[in-house]
């Protein structure tokens, strides 16, 4: 392993590692455009020229083409340094039009940041002098192009490429005509557009879903956890809610993709980037319903539980669990399925339990991000049991097929809503023949409209949780913002009703859930919230799998 010396100090690196991540390692940033991690190299910015000493010789490198190699000394902070870097900005900011001010990107922006720390010089050009090309260009669904601030990094070229293996974006012309557009006769519109946009060091590609809603240094920034599929990438969620004169129903503002090595990367697919609008949307369940008598808005979280508790406590009095049914779901969290479990498989000895049912809706899966497997969780629940068990336990078809023949006289239904399963006739059977439906959902929906008892369900962004992706890697979502109305996670429901119905549980929160999972769980067994950090951790009986670089099967060359 190379040792090397950058600023005067000393680090030990990897083999093969360039001399812009060595420099991360002692956080020392040497300032780039071009260069990204997870793309090829072109060395075309010319940022990133660092002193570099080897060999007796000293001259001008890249650092982003230029590797690490024993007895290098690297100096990033040189008057000759810090006047090429300022010679570079100012060619940059030759042509650049001066529209900060309404510019998306103002705040997070390279050039402003690197202008200044590295520029702060006078401009030479006369505004009339100033070269204009095209602005506001719909290159794709999703992103707009301004190609006067583009630096031509070729970021967002490489990304389509490299990773997705189309070819959406070139730079066209030369010298002072280069120019960034749509390759001839195609759209971006692939299915990880968005990623574009993080890419761009600048504010020359923005998006739609985002461009004026907010100035990103109001912005919050939460860590969590996509549940958009069972892949479980990586993101940060961007919120506000101060500003209720700006869009007041809309919370978060964006999703960005937070770097996790084994799981996602850099990256993000456009399904999962833009699935927060059903955070706020306007469908939202903010109280419980009780349409038991006479349809009752106002009805109280504890009356509906203390109904439910008293009917399921009827019930098995007289014909014992098994004429009780739950529905669970995969979109539940672990913390939520254990309660699930803990309360109506194991105190109340209910065996009819599970969370898959026939025909639930997936989506497209490809060899980049995308799973097919819409739930988040599914892999959590068969590890925590959320399953039909013992000699007469029925899986979610048999369920649904009993309840429409009468078997059940109680069926509590989370998340799925059975109009979308079962035709008119069939729904019909079975809301006449169920004494009791008790459905928990975070949206109305026609469900909603036929129980007996709704619940409103938190969701992801308003609490803190755990899932399971689908290769065993368990992964905290945070709480960004509190829930809507009475939403409340599901977890919580169980544990009242559990206290109603003498199951006594000592769990306040979240994090007492989880640990509870790894005492009692086999696939949990030892794991610890604290533990999880930031990446997550692998089921106990799941072997960590071999890193594999997030990329379309046949990537294209990067020109």
């Amino acid at each position: 392993m190379p040792r090397i010396q950058i600023d005067g100090k000393p680090v030990e690196v990897s083999d093969g590692l360039n001399l812009i991540e060595a420099a991360r390692l002692l956080n020392i940033e040497i300032p780039h455009y071009c260069y990204h991690s997870g793309l090829s190299v072109v060395g075309s910015c010319r940022m990133c020229q660092i002193e570099l000493e080897f060999n007796g010789r000293k001259s001008i490198a890249l650092g982003c083409n230029t590797l690490a190699a024993d007895g290098m000394q690297i100096t990033t902070t040189s008057d000759e340094i810090r006047s090429i870097r300022r010679a570079v900005l100012e060619f940059y900011l030759q042509h650049h039009p001066l529209d900060c001010p309404i510019c998306d990107d103002a705040g997070e922006c390279d050039l402003q940041n690197y202008y200044m720390e590295h520029g702060l010089h006078d401009s030479r050009v006369d505004l009339a002098e100033k070269k204009h090309k095209h602005k506001v260009i719909d290159v794709g669904p999703t992103v707009v192009l301004d190609s006067e601030r583009c630096v031509l990094c070729t970021r967002c070229v490489r990304f389509c490429r490299e990773i997705v293996g189309k070819d959406q974006l070139g730079v066209y012309g030369h010298g002072s005509d280069a120019e960034l557009m749509n390759v001839p006769g195609t759209k971006l519109d692939n299915d990880y557009a968005g990623n574009v946009v993080d890419l761009c060091p600048v504010g020359a590609l923005t998006d739609k879903d985002f461009r004026f809603k907010r100035r990103v240094w109001y912005l919050k920034r939460t860590p969590s956890v996509c549940t958009g599929c069972s892949r479980g990438c990586n993101i940060s969620i961007d919120w506000e809610t101060s500003r209720s004169y700006k869009d007041s129903g809309r919370r978060i503002q964006r999703l960005k993709p937070r770097y996790n090595k084994m799981v996602n990367e850099w990256w993000i697919c456009d399904r999962g980037r833009y699935s927060y609008h059903a955070v706020d949307a306007p469908n939202r369940l903010l109280m419980p319903i009780s349409n038991a008598e006479e349809r009752e808005h106002g009805v109280s979280i504890i009356a509906v539980l203390a109904r439910a508790a008293a009917k399921i406590e009827a019930v098995i009095d007289q014909n014992g669990p098994a004429s009780i049914a739950v529905l669970g779901s995969a979109h539940s969290s672990d913390e939520d399925l254990f309660m699930l479990k803990r309360l109506f498989a194991d105190h109340l000895k209910v065996q009819n339990i599970d969370v898959n049912l026939p025909g639930e809706a997936n989506g497209s899966e490809d060899q980049i991000l995308m799973k097919a497997d819409l739930a988040p969780n599914r892999r959590g629940a068969q590890a925590i049991g959320a399953v039909p068990w013992g000699g007469e336990g029925q899986n979610g078809e048999a369920i649904l097929e009993g309840a429409r023949e009468g078997e059940f006289e109680i069926l509590i239904i989370v998340d799925h809503d059975l109009t979308q399963y079962l035709g008119e006739k069939a729904l019909h059977k079975l809301r006449k023949h169920t004494g009791y439906i008790l459905y928990l959902s975070s949206h109305s929906n026609g469900m909603s409209e036929i129980a007996d008892d709704v619940l409103p369900l938190a969701m992801w962004a308003e609490r803190a949780a755990t899932y399971t992706n689908f290769q065993g890697r368990i992964q905290r979502t945070s709480q960004a913002f509190d829930p809507l109305g009475l939403a409340t996670p599901e977890w919580k429901y169980w544990y009242e009703l559990a206290a109603m119905l003498g199951c006594k549980c000592d769990y306040e929160t979240p994090q007492e859930v989880f640990n509870a999972i790894g005492e009692h769980t086999e696939s949990f067994k030892g794991l610890r919230w604290d533990d999880l950090g930031d990446q997550g951790l692998m089921l106990t009986d799941a072997p960590e799998p071999a890193y594999r670089k997030i990329q379309c099967p046949n990537p294209l060359p990067a020109y």
